[in-house]
């Protein structure tokens, strides 16, 4: 078949990767275009624009501004496409493009939909404390997320996995189930089930406020916060009016013990909260390296009583 790839971000690059190496004919790479980022405003490339460029240099990366413009539409209908595959791509697609190939397009998503449509499935799943989660490959129609599931797998989240962490366990996961999604349209053999409306769930984009810690939460809560935020936008709370970041950290006790917010113990740097204690064990002050609390602890002084937020 002849495969068109969409996508902008490293979720789907595994997947792109299959797709160069497997018997099908990849025709063409569509990205969103390369922006000013960082402290001097330079152009970075998207992640997969980069590894298109090492992998598969002779490979074409088209990066239309909007992916609806008639013009780019046009001029994928000449590549006589037989499938779209869609991953972490970052716009809509109209009726207009989704009818350009033979076929029609495919969607990688990172949750057992219908549960957690939407821009941020994986850092719900932790935040929520699920026990498990999955990829779902879908059909897709004009809807976010909601067209007919041609293949789901589950797996377990692992109690100690960051949203980072978990998203490129499934980006292979996923990888292996386009495959296997691939060879039964090849066949004529998916079989397509309509999503049932009704458990439909969605998992809203993230924000910075989002990471801003409430020790008023029992410390469970805070530590899968801690987790579902990693690496961005990050958890983070306050001491002595600097941002103070909580890369990881972990359950110590379910007892409560302190004022919310309270260091109960300055030389592990364990924090009170309303139900339960955590012990930060990487943190980052405003200004600063992320560090140990031993590390950090050695150049900087906390008061007995002192109470982040």
């Amino acid at each position: 078949m002849r495969i068109i790839f969409f996508g902008t971000g490293t979720f789907g690059i595994p997947t792109l990767q299959r797709l160069i190496e497997g018997p099908h004919k990849l025709v063409a790479v569509v990205a969103q275009p390369d922006r000013e980022k960082g402290r001097g405003w330079k152009v970075q490339l998207t992640p997969v624009k980069e590894f298109i460029r090492k992998a598969h240099p002779e490979m074409e990366v088209i990066q239309p501004e909007k992916a609806s413009d008639p013009d780019f539409i046009k001029h994928l209908g000449t590549m006589n496409a037989d499938l779209f595959v869609v991953i972490d791509y970052g716009q809509i697609l109209s009726k207009e493009l989704l009818d350009v190939p033979v076929k029609y397009c495919v969607n990688l998503h990172p949750s057992l939909l219908p549960k957690y449509r939407g821009p941020s499935p994986v850092n719900w799943a932790i935040m929520n404390g699920d026990k498990e989660t999955g990829s779902t490959v879908i059909k897709m129609n004009e809807r976010m997320d909601a067209g007919g599931v041609i293949l789901q797998k589950k797996t377990a989240l692992k109690g100690n996995e960051t949203a980072g962490e978990l998203l490129e366990r499934l980006s292979y996961e996923g990888a292996e189930l386009v495959v296997k999604t691939l060879g039964l349209i090849e066949e004529g053999a998916e079989n397509i089930i309509e999503q049932d409306e009704s458990r439909a769930t969605y998992a809203p984009k993230l924000t910075k406020e989002m990471g801003r810690i409430d020790w008023n939460r029992p410390a469970q809560e805070i530590v899968r916060q801690v987790r579902a935020m990693h690496p961005w936008p990050g958890a983070f709370t306050y001491l002595d009016g600097k941002v103070l970041k909580v890369h990881e950290a972990e359950l110590c006790d379910k007892d409560a013990k302190g004022l919310p917010g309270e260091i109960s113990d300055t030389e592990k740097f364990i924090i009170s909260t309303y139900e339960g204690r955590i012990c930060i064990k990487v943190l980052q002050l405003e200004g600063k390296k992320a560090m140990s609390p031993g590390e950090f602890l050695r150049g900087y002084r906390i008061k007995d009583g002192t109470i982040l937020g």
